[in-house]
């Protein structure tokens, strides 16, 4: 049975690669890779090699490539591409450190669901890339983590967002994650108003300067909540409760990397 499935969408010029991580045939984790115009944003993970690269083939050429950050679902197929096309990808200057030894960051449950990045030489991005029809402006978004970067077409209105977004409203978190500096991420892409969103999450978002307010409301509710709950002397356990809900799956499938606890803990470290 395989353990991930692959598929492209076309939304105008700009092609969706969608991967999916299975178990048993039951969807977990989903991430998209984006093309257009040239233009590779984000590679992937490693376990699904062999789909990725039968896609790219199928690809008008790919003239360069580039990562909104170092997590391996997002650079899993960069050894591979660079072999293939003869140029590194290009990213946030940080990523290039963690590419040297990925193993040393990719804990166990992300192994087996995505596997680990090969070492891979990295190019640092500029701060545009132009292609034959367009200029992707590079937006430092750190937050999700701390090499995070965007990129936005302002001509064309797109915000291809990497993890910045995921979703509007979230319940998980990962530890590494510094949620005052992904609120103040969301706020900067934002004010460019972008026409539409390629989140590498949720696929396309149409009125994305609308979902991101909402996101930004929804923290600041949290945030306020997070608050109101020490006021009133509730442990953090009674507070991601009351707020999130009983129940954490996902602390315990990635050994509480990703979990409700993660959420209520990055509000209060400030």
């Amino acid at each position: 049975m395989n353990r991930f499935s692959i598929g492209i969408e076309q939304n105008g010029s700009v092609t969706s690669i969608r991967m999916i991580s299975q178990f048993l045939g039951i969807p977990l984790f989903k991430v998209y890779s984006f093309f257009v115009d040239g233009l590779l944003i984000d590679t992937g993970f490693s376990n699904g090699k062999r789909g990725f690269l039968k896609i790219c083939d199928e690809l008008p050429t790919i003239q360069t490539v580039v990562n909104t950050h170092h997590h391996e679902d997002h650079t899993g197929n960069n050894f591979w591409l660079t072999r293939k096309y003869g140029f590194p990808p290009r990213a946030h200057p940080k990523t290039s450190s963690y590419m040297k030894e990925p193993w040393k960051w990719v804990k166990f449950y992300r192994r087996l669901l995505w596997g680990t990045p090969p070492p891979s030489q990295m190019g640092q991005v500029d701060s545009e890339i132009q292609t034959p029809r367009f200029r992707f402006l590079v937006i430092p978004t750190p937050g999700h983590s701390d090499d995070h970067i965007c990129f936005y077409e302002p001509n064309e209105g797109w915000l291809f967002s990497g993890d910045l977004f995921i979703s509007e409203q979230v319940k998980y978190l990962r530890k590494d994650e510094d949620i005052y500096s992904l609120l103040d991420s969301l706020r900067k892409v934002a004010s460019l108003q972008p026409k539409k969103m390629f989140c590498a999450f949720s696929g396309v978002v149409d009125q994305p300067e609308e979902a991101i307010h909402r996101k930004i409301d929804y923290l600041e509710n949290l945030k306020s909540g997070v608050e109101k709950g020490l006021q009133q002397g509730l442990s953090p356990q009674d507070i991601q409760r009351n707020l999130l809900g009983r129940g954490d799956r996902f602390s315990f499938i990635t050994a509480g990397q990703i979990s409700k606890r993660n959420l209520i803990n990055a509000f209060l470290r400030n």
